[in-house]
């Protein structure tokens, strides 16, 4: 009989012990859950931002002769390697992040490299078209709503609303280094 008692009084301790553990476990995953939700505030630093990017090379097809040979194949017929489409990005983004994921998102190939002198990456190049492979001053250039920034892309911070438009120009890298009004590809370039 005492042993039968003294079993008993385990048995009623081992489950006040496990309804115990139960209710720490219990509210331990509702804390979590709480925390995970935010617990009702939003940061707006990590809020989802749209923008517009597009890629094209359509200079090249007014003159294609200027082009390496071995390049033809990766010119789209109408100039267009991505049309315009609105992208989200995240507050803090450059020009050089929205179009890295674009590129990876898309499946287009990207190549770049950065450069300490100007604390910058410099796109060499967008769907296997490079610097040089269109003329000795043809290259890739960006512009944000309608005008070249003086900054590189990954210092230039994207805004909500941002048009940014990546063009391969055939004449881009020697006019860039000039003054701002003047015509490159029948384009003004602003500064």
């Amino acid at each position: 009989m005492k042993k039968r008692r003294k079993k008993q009084k385990i048995v009623k301790k081992q489950h006040t012990l496990q309804r115990f553990q139960t209710g720490r476990l219990l509210f331990g995953l509702l804390l979590c859950c709480l925390l995970a939700a935010g617990c009702g505030g939003s940061d707006p630093d990590r809020e989802s931002h749209t923008c517009t990017i597009s890629i094209e090379c359509s200079s090249i097809l007014d003159n294609p002769d200027a082009l390496k040979p071995e390049k033809t194949e990766f010119v789209p017929s109408d100039g267009w390697i991505l049309e315009p489409e609105e992208v989200s990005f995240k507050s803090g983004d450059t020009a050089f992040d929205v179009l890295k994921n674009a590129c990876n998102r898309a499946g287009i190939q990207m190549s770049s490299r950065y450069t300490p002198l100007y604390g910058s990456y410099y796109i060499e190049g967008i769907n296997q078209l490079y610097e040089f492979d269109c003329g000795a001053n043809s290259g890739w250039m960006f512009s944000v709503n309608g005008t070249f920034p003086n900054s590189g892309c990954s210092e230039y911070t994207v805004e909500d609303g941002d048009k940014i438009e990546w063009k391969y120009l055939r004449s881009g890298l020697r006019c860039r280094q000039q003054l701002s009004g003047i015509i490159i590809d029948n384009q003004e370039i602003k500064t």
